[in-house]
């Protein structure tokens, strides 16, 4: 028995096949090019919206956004790759009508209309809300690491700065001895023009390390990245990255993104205010629940959000369904209107009285106003202040961490630097420097690492194992260590309990973790082509948009959607 064979391919046609037979009529394709007509293009803010009346003609960035939605719905992101598609892909040709555009154009566009791209997104969820798509219900916040532009050794921190300049010391130094052993005909390994040639090398290298360290500490940043000036260095799953911290809200209903944002935050600490603010907006709602996983605990920026109208349900690191909310207390009269009002301004009058807004009856109660002592503001460690840098490393040596505020680091009692790694949820500043204690054999913390936890207004405090005089400008040997009193203050703050919905809480895995999962392993799109806060949230906004035309796909069809944007 013979196989199939298909029509010779030279054969010729006296009527050619329609292109439009070859899309089905399901297609998602179909639904691409029929969003992308209805919209506003001027409105939305994209370049080139009007054909210019001299000059060769241009692409009408429809077209050009069509090409993008569909190379980001079928994983095809580069440039170069959209290009080859125009002219192979027989859905793209009918989407384009045989249109293509080089690869210089398709890039051109993406960067040059950033922001028209991302409130398309936003312009495919208001057609949605118009369906019906998104419950509105609540929302589920989640955060992911994307990988961005920038290699981890085009990456310094400061603390890496100073364990290369440190090194680059030492190589300078051994190269001078060689050519001095050079001088007194020794017999160096090397002549003397390949050691003047390394020497140059590692000066030049030195005094570029010297320049981005001191780029750093001007502007208070905590590291570089020379390819991404907005990328930083974070944990992911895989380890150590340079990229970007992308939190998205996830609708509760649909499962569908309602709204995300861009950062490069290392944590999840106090995003919700910010995600769950925009997502509020969009929906047009008075009070917007939320939840998210431990790593968004942060009191103060739970007390934002139910100032702004939002109910963080965060999961508790000890299991609980209640939490406690803290308010600086002001005393003051709320009127009726005042407590039925959802406005932010009206919440947090309320709030800050200690009052509980009608909103707010079932998940707040237990309300408490009491006095708390805490440390001035200002720093009333007055020597340390006065010091300069190399009396504050005298000081450190006695055997205290000292902490230079201008310049965001401290000293331990080895001499060596240390430079902040975190912020505790607390807002106490935890500084260390791994590679320095590699090298050390003193214990100067409870820790395995020199990491010595500062609050803002601690710029001194006593080394493990140390017993410093009694004055702090005499010498070392006494058994009592220095003092360093700061003047505290007693104020009032109002706290409620907060108690949490269990139930949205067991939801919050099953909706915030599966669009990461699609788009980072089905879609590929785990790392970002462009570079820019303004560029990657553009990215970001075609993740989102691809995946929530699946979505929207999958729940009422082409053909139904098809029907409601005519």
């Amino acid at each position: 028995m013979a196989y199939k064979k298909g029509e010779d391919r030279r054969q010729r046609v006296l009527f050619p096949d329609c292109i439009d037979d070859y899309v089905g009529q399901d297609a998602p394709v179909r639904l691409m090019d029929a969003f992308i007509d209805r919209l506003d293009m001027e409105q939305l803010g994209f370049q080139r919206f009007t054909p210019a009346d001299t000059g060769a003609p241009g692409y009408d960035p429809r077209d050009m956004m069509k090409l993008y939605v569909y190379g980001y719905y079928y994983e095809v992101r580069s440039s170069r790759k959209l290009a080859r598609q125009c002219s192979v892909n027989i859905e793209v040709m009918w989407l384009l009508n045989k249109l293509t555009p080089d690869f210089r154009t398709i890039a051109d566009f993406r960067k040059d209309n950033k922001r028209a791209i991302e409130r398309t997104f936003r312009e495919f969820n208001r057609f949605c809300y118009g369906e019906e798509l998104f419950s509105k219900s609540f929302v589920s916040i989640d955060g992911s690491k994307f990988k961005a532009v920038n290699a981890k050794d085009r990456n310094f921190t400061l603390n890496k700065l100073d364990d290369r300049i440190a090194r680059l010391d030492q190589h300078i130094a051994h190269y001078m001895e060689e050519l001095d052993a050079c001088d007194e005909e020794e017999g160096p390994r090397l002549s003397r023009e390949e050691l003047e040639h390394k020497l140059e090398v590692c000066k030049g290298r030195k005094e570029l390390y010297e320049g981005y360290r001191e780029l750093l500490e001007q502007s208070g940043e905590r590291q570089i990245s020379l390819t991404d000036p907005d990328a930083r260095l974070m944990k992911a799953n895989e380890g150590f990255s340079v990229g970007y911290n992308t939190q998205v809200a996830v609708d509760a209903g649909s499962h569908m993104i309602a709204g995300f944002q861009v950062t490069n935050s290392p944590t999840d600490h106090g995003q919700i205010t910010g995600v769950a603010g925009d997502v509020k907006n969009e929906y047009g709602v008075d009070i917007l629940e939320a939840t998210a996983d431990k790593g968004y605990e942060s009191p103060e920026d739970h007390a934002n959000a139910l100032a702004s109208g939002i109910v963080p349900n965060v999961i508790q690191r000890d299991g609980g369904c209640t939490e406690e909310v803290k308010f600086d207390y002001r005393e003051a009269e709320v009127s009726d209107e005042q407590k039925a009002s959802t406005a932010p301004e009206d919440l947090r009058a309320c709030l800050e009285a200690g009052v509980i807004p009608e909103a707010y009856k079932d998940i707040l109660s237990d309300v408490k106003v009491r006095e708390v002592k805490a440390h001035k503001p200002d720093v009333t460690d007055a020597e340390v202040l006065k010091m300069s840098d190399e009396q504050m490393r005298a000081e450190a040596v006695r055997g205290y961490f000292v902490r230079d505020a201008e310049r965001n680091l401290v000293y331990c009692p080895q001499g060596e630097i240390l430079r902040q790694k975190s912020i505790k949820r607390n807002g106490t500043i935890r500084y260390c420097n791994k590679l320095a204690c590699k090298r050390c054999k003193h214990k100067c913390t409870s820790a395995d690492f020199k990491e010595a936890d500062f609050n803002k207004d601690t710029l001194i405090i006593t080394a493990r194992g140390y017993k410093p005089s009694a004055d702090p400008h005499g010498d070392a040997g006494g058994d009592k260590p220095q003092r360093h009193h700061r003047e505290t203050v007693v104020k009032k703050v109002v706290s409620y309990v907060l108690h949490l919905d269990e139930r949205k809480m067991d939801q919050r895995k099953c909706l915030s973790e599966h669009p990461f999962g699609t788009l980072k392993r089905s879609l590929g799109q785990y790392y970002f082509l462009l570079k820019g806060f303004a560029k990657v949230t553009a990215e970001v906004a075609m993740f989102c948009l691809s995946y929530n035309m699946r979505r929207a796909i999958n729940i009422k069809g082409v053909p139904a959607l098809l029907a409601a944007l005519r």
